[in-house]
């Protein structure tokens, strides 16, 4: 049931994005969030896996040394959410796709200060983004 409902969201998700359903490459795949939303949806996953690297092991990452660390790219908002591993993050914290792809943003947008903030008000203080000093 849940696997229907996944490639029902994602029909939808590609006829809405790229009015090609059948499309699986480029930036139509990869999906960047707000600051405050990424923080919260990722944080709430860290809690229900125990951890960030459990969290990236529930979503396919199986890199041996760090699965963690795509996690906390996306996190920090260094890179986008690939649109498969969305999907399976929004199904384990309980989100439905649609309330989480309304929170989709910019690339342009992501700024330091914004992930900073958002960060600090959820706690994730630990992953704050130290910014380069010019001289």
């Amino acid at each position: 049931m849940v696997v229907l409902q996944c490639l029902i969201l994602t029909m939808a998700y590609e006829n809405a994005y790229n009015g090609n359903p059948f499309r699986t490459h480029g930036s139509d795949r990869r999906v960047w969030l707000t600051s405050s939303f990424r923080v919260e949806l990722i944080k709430d996953g860290i809690e229900k896996a125990g951890s960030i690297n459990r969290l990236a092991r529930e979503l396919g990452y199986r890199s041996r040394i760090h699965p963690g660390w795509s996690i906390r790219q996306i996190l920090v908002g260094a890179q986008p959410f690939p649109y498969e591993k969305l999907v399976k993050l929004s199904d384990f914290v309980g989100f439905s796709l649609e309330d989480v792809l309304q929170n989709r943003t910019e690339p342009e947008r992501i700024t330091v200060d914004n992930t900073n903030e958002a960060l600090r008000m959820h706690g994730l203080w630990c992953y704050h983004i130290a910014r380069m000093r010019l001289r």
